[in-house]
């Protein structure tokens, strides 16, 4: 039973996690995965990614109807349909009405007059109309051939309901007809009355149907061409997270990554020195929980984990000339936002990338201590922050629910070397200096005369 319960992020989480394409942004997740070939299904696609499910069951119903078209992808290609739908929905949404009266004879002498009179109407009825014969033998005859009994619960619900209209009084006759036969002035009349009023909801239906159809085998199709593994959706009244060999769909060469949130470890402290990869993590785990919710497979090896009920994110935070709010005002405010999301929705999965970075050291430190204290009280959400300061290892490893995790490099002949591996610990390496020496900042920075 599909409801109205969704996963609710908010317009920072999908830009953040770079889900939906954004102004002036490179590549996002809907762009590489959606590969629906109708302008209708891109535009649902872009519906069902903002609305994300939060319910298990319409994870797993979805997760079947994927899995039953990658086992079937050659039967259930929607090619024939590519280029007939948008002159169908052209058609239906045409400006020129159709017949008032449902008396035959009254419909033909107003189809005449109208056929006489606006311009509009004759190349409504000369070409939509006709092409929306052949939009419905077509979907009859795919009907046909595809309808089965081992379909899963979501793809039988809606074949069978397709399947019903088409036999239904007004369209059932022009399943039987040849499509390419000729059709008389007033035969097409009455078929645009029909397609336009008298069956306006069930045509709405079956446009709909292969919008949606369109979607799920575009997401069928994206599942197989990046080999993502469906997730295993649980039961458990803590939430929890088991993921093997995580990694982000962006990379050519990513390297996977394990972690699991279990035995009431509910808050993963992340450390390691610049770019050794805690960023891209963080994303990859937000993006993971993302897909999964949308009863896609995850870039992993595997994962098991509860649903939430928001996905919330703090990785790119700014300042806000318009408001009037400096870096770290922006940053009060984001913190603030999350934490009434989580009074709202207790089952929440949060991703936090340092705090406070717009502050003295000394209120980093506060502040950050705060925020993470507060949030380990929340045994109803999962969360990781990555910090660089180290020294708040020893004021929360007192707290069970912590845990901690780090990325961390070697040193070859004077140069940082990143493996992007994630480790169980604390990373105590800096390497700051070191690359801004790397690439030559204090040379640069040295006047060729010193009285410059």
């Amino acid at each position: 039973m599909i409801t109205d319960q969704k996963l609710h992020m908010d317009y920072q989480t999908m830009t953040e996690l770079e889900i939906m394409p954004g102004e002036g942004s490179g590549m996002s997740i809907l762009e590489i995965l959606n590969k629906t070939i109708t302008p209708g299904g891109g535009d649902m696609i872009r519906k069902v990614f903002r609305t994300p499910f939060s319910q298990k069951d319409e994870i797993i119903q979805r997760q079947e109807s994927l899995k039953y078209i990658m086992k079937n992808h050659g039967n259930l290609d929607l090619h024939e349909f590519r280029k007939i739908m948008d002159r169908v929905e052209y058609y239906y949404y045409s400006k020129a009405e159709s017949a008032t009266t449902n008396h035959p004879l009254g419909i033909f002498i107003e189809g005449l007059f109208y056929m006489i009179k606006f311009k509009e109407y004759r190349r409504t009825i000369n070409k939509g109309t006709r092409i929306t014969i052949h939009f419905i033998s077509r979907l009859s005859s795919y009907l046909k051939r595809n309808i089965s009994s081992d379909m899963p619960y979501y793809l039988s619900l809606k074949f069978n309901e397709i399947s019903a209209i088409l036999r239904s009084a007004g369209i059932s006759k022009l399943t039987k007809k040849d499509p390419s036969g000729v059709w008389t002035l007033g035969e097409l009349f009455l078929y645009d009355k029909t397609f336009r009023d008298t069956n306006k909801k069930e045509m709405i239906k079956m446009i709909h149907f292969i919008y949606e159809l369109d979607v799920l085998v575009a997401m069928a199709k994206a599942v197989e061409e990046y080999g993502l593994v469906f997730p295993e959706i649980i039961d458990s009244a803590k939430p929890e997270i088991k993921v093997k060999g995580l990694y982000h769909l962006f990379l050519s060469n990513p390297v996977g990554n394990s972690t699991e949130f279990r035995n009431g470890k509910n808050f993963l402290f992340l450390t390691g020195p610049n770019m050794s990869g805690k960023t891209t993590f963080l994303k990859s785990c937000g993006i993971a929980v993302f897909l999964a919710h949308l009863g896609m497979g995850v870039p992993a090896k595997s994962m098991r984990l509860t649903t939430f009920q928001s996905l919330f994110s703090s990785l790119n935070t700014s300042d806000n000339l318009t408001l009037g709010y400096s870096y770290f005002y922006s940053e009060v405010i984001r913190i603030r936002k999350a934490a009434e999301n989580l009074r709202k929705h207790h089952r929440s999965f949060m991703i936090f990338d340092e705090l406070f970075k717009g502050t003295n050291i000394k209120d980093a430190f506060d502040g950050s201590l705060l925020v993470i204290e507060g949030l380990m009280k929340w045994k109803t959400g999962l969360f990781i922050l990555s910090s660089h300061l180290l020294e708040l290892e020893s004021e929360i490893r007192k707290y069970p629910n912590v845990f901690f995790q780090h990325f961390d490099s070697d040193v070859i002949n004077g140069k940082p070397d990143f493996k992007f591996g994630l480790h169980d610990g604390i990373s105590k390496e800096r390497l700051g200096l070191l690359i801004l020496k790397n690439e030559k900042i204090d040379e640069l920075l040295e006047p060729d005369n010193p009285e410059q």
